[in-house]
């Protein structure tokens, strides 16, 4: 599977892009390594580059329409041990060179000078991020986990492109009412059924309980759910083809194709990498408006100011 994780963008109007407009704007913002003192860096490279070692391959790979990017994000470590033994050394010489004891803003000087020190030397540790752009179906799909990583990603397209009308969902009504209703009643549309994962919460109290690997139809679920817990995070099957986990942000985690083929280690992996964003493409596409209406439906937008409309999402 292309990625198992998912953060979910709807357009707000058409965007229409060609394959050199996209190579063009993402150009201008590649993935530069850190050197010095510079702790982090985020930048594009290819999606191909993964597959095959091409130094000149392009920053995006359209199939079918879709566009696949890859970022990189590289951070350097520095051990918290070594800044806090560096500026003990330096706390210690400057207390006892002048005779008293320095004032907190001092002691963060100290430590922040201590880390700048240390940051040219420290290891870098990097990270890819896949996701891709549908303009047809209106979609921006980043593949992580991490809401920062898919803001990162996000600020950093929108900044190669000069605008990016994009938001989250826009569902009318509250996911997890929904969620704690499906758990209550087991009435989920026809297209979902159940998973064996959940994660319910007093919004009172703060208590939680997390179910994994459980039937979720037994009554000590039930029963966490009438004494007035919500269902904040749920697992469902989508057609009997794809298992997932919808958080109450609408992220889309753990994602499973139920049906999936066999990999053979000499398939090409360019028509692999072909393969792996069509199907992941597709069944996104079908499955995301099942689950939007699902929660009540999507909120649409004008063509022209992007406000609101009262027509129901389809």
């Amino acid at each position: 599977m292309l990625f198992t994780n998912a953060f979910v963008f709807r357009m707000t109007r058409a965007i229409t892009l060609n394959e050199d407009e996209l190579e063009s704007a993402l150009s201008a913002h590649q993935f530069v390594p850190c050197s010095g003192i510079r702790p982090s860096s985020f930048g594009w490279i290819s999606p191909v580059a993964l597959e095959q070692d091409q130094e000149d391959a392009p920053l995006q790979h359209t199939v079918a329409g879709c566009h696949l990017l890859c970022a990189r994000r590289e951070d350097k470590v520095v051990p918290a041990s070594a800044v806090a033994e560096q500026v003990t050394e330096r706390v210690s010489r400057v207390e006892q060179v002048e005779g008293r004891k320095l004032s907190t803003q001092e002691r963060q000087n100290i430590s922040d000078d201590a880390f700048a020190s240390l940051l040219p030397q420290a290891l870098p540790r990097s990270k890819q991020i896949l996701g891709y752009l549908s303009p047809t179906d209106q979609l921006l799909v980043v593949g992580t986990s991490s809401r920062p990583e898919a803001e990162m990603f996000l600020n950093t397209l929108r900044v190669s492109l000069g605008s990016l009308p994009v938001v989250p969902p826009p569902i009318r009504s509250n996911p997890g009412d929904y969620y704690t209703r499906w758990l209550t009643t087991r009435g989920l549309p026809d297209q979902f059924t159940l998973g064996d994962q959940c994660d319910l919460t007093d919004p009172e109290e703060g208590s939680s309980v997390t179910c994994r690997r459980q039937d979720l139809a037994t009554l000590e679920v039930r029963n966490h759910v009438e004494s007035g817990k919500v269902c904040t995070r749920l697992g469902l099957i989508w057609r009997g083809e794809l298992r997932f986990v919808v958080d109450r942000d609408l992220a889309i985690k753990q994602m499973k194709f139920l049906d999936a083929a066999e990999i053979h280690d000499d398939e090409d992996p360019i028509a692999k990498l072909d393969a792996d964003l069509s199907q992941l493409a597709l069944t996104l596409k079908q499955m995301l408006p099942d689950l939007y209406n699902a929660l009540g439906g999507e909120a649409r937008f004008s063509e022209d100011d992007f406000k609101l409309s009262d027509e129901a999402g389809a």
